[in-house]
C-alpha cells in the first residue's frame, strides 16, 4: 500500500508540473490566430493612450493615420452612392454638421443689426445647442461644438464688454458623459442623457487656435480664413423665403420674406477636390481631458460678414468665423 501511495503521489506532482508548463505557454485558445491591422490599431494607438496619461502623449501619437476610416461621405455624392449599413453614422454626422453650419451663418448674417444685438444667439442658447444634438442622438452623435476663430466672436451676454468689441477665444464644446456611477444613479446603467459641456477657450494655455495645440484637428480645414482670393470657391450665395406667422395656421403676410446670405460651399457633381467640400472628416484623434475618447469629428464652416454693423457691405467680405463640429467614438463609426 505505501508503494502504491508513493507512485501516486508522484504521478500527480508531475502531472502538475506538465499542467503548469503548458499554461504558461498558451495565452488562449485564439493563440493560433494571425494578427490582422485592427490588432495593431488597438495596440498602438487604443491600449496605448488613456485619459490619465495622453496629457504626457505628443500630437502625432493621439493621430491615426488618415486611412483607417474609409467610405468618408461627400456632399456631392450622398445622392449618387450607395453607403454600407456601418456607415450610416457617419452620413449622419455629415448632415448634422452640415445643418448646425447652415443655421449659425443664416442667423449670424440675418441679425447682422445693431437691433437685433440682443436676441442673437447669446451663451445658453449655445450651450443648449450642443446639448441637444447629443441627447438627440444617443446611439450617433457623441459630442457636439460650435468655436469661433480667433477675435471674431461679438458676445452680446457679455454685459461689462463695451458694444462691437469681441472675445479673444470662445467655443462651446459639449461631449456625452458617462453617469453609470453618478450619485443619482441607483441602477447603475449610462442612460445616454449626461452632457458636459465647457468654453474649451477659456483659461491660461486654451489657444486652440495655436498649430501646436493637441486637440484641434478641425481648425485646419477652413481657419483662420484670411486669403479673400478664395472666397469665390470656398463660399455659397443662398437664397432662403421665411413666412412669419403668431397664430396656428395664420400668416402674418402671404409674401415670403427673401433673404440671402452666405454659407458652406455647395460643390459641383463633378469635384473631386476634398478642400472643395461643405464637410469634411477629421483623422481619429484622442479627445484629451474632454471626453478621453478616440473620436472622428465632421466639420463644416459658420460663414459671416466681418467686421460686423456695417452698412458699407462693399468694405467688408464674408469670412469663415467658426466651425461646426459634431463627433462620434472611433468604435461606432
Amino acid at each position: 500500500m505505501k508503494k502504491i501511495k508513493t507512485t501516486t503521489v508522484l504521478f500527480n506532482l508531475f502531472y502538475c508540473m506538465l499542467l503548469k508548463e503548458e499554461l504558461v505557454v498558451a495565452d488562449g485558445v485564439f493563440t493560433w490566430l494571425q494578427r490582422d491591422r485592427y490588432d495593431e490599431i488597438v495596440e498602438k494607438y487604443i491600449n496605448a493612450i488613456k485619459g490619465h496619461n495622453c496629457a504626457s502623449r505628443s500630437k502625432a501619437d493621439m493621430m491615426m493615420r488618415d486611412d483607417i476610416v474609409t467610405q468618408i461621405p461627400k456632399a456631392n455624392e450622398l445622392l449618387s452612392k450607395v453607403f454600407y449599413s456601418n456607415r450610416s453614422a457617419l452620413v449622419h454626422m455629415h448632415n448634422m454638421a452640415l445643418n448646425r453650419a447652415f443655421f449659425m451663418s443664416y442667423i449670424l448674417q440675418r441679425m447682422n443689426s445693431t437691433e437685433d444685438y440682443s436676441i442673437q444667439p447669446n451663451l445658453h442658447y449655445l450651450y443648449m445647442s450642443v446639448t441637444a444634438d447629443i441627447n438627440a442622438n444617443p446611439y450617433a452623435i457623441n459630442g457636439s461644438s460650435i468655436i469661433f476663430d480667433k477675435d471674431v466672436y461679438y458676445p452680446n451676454w457679455l454685459t461689462n464688454l463695451d458694444f462691437n468689441k469681441t472675445i479673444p477665444l470662445f467655443g462651446v464644446k459639449g461631449w456625452r458623459k458617462d453617469n453609470t456611477f453618478a450619485q443619482g444613479n441607483f441602477i447603475r446603467e449610462p442612460n445616454r442623457r449626461v452632457v458636459q459641456v465647457k468654453d474649451i477657450g477659456a483659461g491660461n494655455n486654451k489657444n486652440y487656435t495655436n498649430e501646436r495645440h493637441k486637440m484641434n484637428p478641425w481648425y485646419q480645414f477652413w481657419l483662420p480664413d484670411l486669403d479673400k482670393h478664395e472666397d469665390k470657391s470656398n463660399k455659397f450665395t443662398y437664397s432662403i423665403g421665411i413666412r412669419y406667422s403668431n397664430v396656428t395656421g395664420k400668416f402674418i403676410k402671404e409674401e415670403f420674406d427673401v433673404f440671402n446670405f452666405f454659407g458652406p460651399n455647395l460643390p459641383s457633381q463633378n469635384e473631386k477636390d476634398n478642400g472643395k467640400m461643405p464637410v469634411r472628416f477629421t483623422v481619429p484623434y484622442f479627445d484629451c481631458g474632454k471626453s478621453n475618447k478616440w473620436v472622428v469629428s465632421a466639420v463644416s464652416p459658420i460663414v459671416d460678414f466681418f467686421p460686423r454693423y456695417s452698412n458699407y457691405t462693399h468694405m467688408r467680405r464674408q469670412r469663415f468665423v467658426g466651425v461646426a463640429v459634431m463627433d462620434i467614438h472611433f468604435s461606432k463609426n
